[in-house]
């Protein structure tokens, strides 16, 4: 028997619950829960400190956590990292939100509702896809 088998069950999956991940968090600490549409992307490590600085959260990080940094290495959405790692949307959450406060992740901002295109605009390009 091959040592990985241990923790995968063929038939019902991985042994480890998802609860199990977040430390039976169901919220992030900071108790803002990131939109799905929100977009992420890795950042370079900190320097390392002795200790924390106030407001910091050490974070020793888990494989799942090394996967969400590896496929945010160029920017995705909530929801793209959900899917691509497999977890649910609520732990995937809570491991994001350990990642931001490591300050390992930043969250991009999103253009404001008053900056979105103008309707007219919208119109326009859609008359010239239907011209294609």
């Amino acid at each position: 028997m091959d040592p990985g088998d241990k923790w995968l069950d063929r038939d019902s999956g991985p042994v480890v619950r998802p609860y199990a991940l977040t430390g039976g968090r169901t919220e992030p600490a900071d108790g803002e829960v990131l939109d799905l549409v929100a977009v992420v992307v890795a950042v370079d490590p900190p320097e390392p400190a002795e200790e924390p600085a106030p407001g910091q959260v050490a974070v020793t990080l888990t494989p799942e956590h090394r996967r969400i940094l590896g496929l945010c290495h160029n920017p995705a959405t909530v929801a793209d990292v959900a899917s691509d790692i497999a977890l649910p949307l609520g732990v995937v959450r809570v491991l994001l939100a350990d990642l931001l406060q490591a300050e390992r992740l930043m969250v991009l901002p999103q253009r404001p509702a008053h900056e979105q295109p103008s309707a007219a605009l919208l119109k326009e390009v859609l008359h010239g896809l239907r011209a294609l």
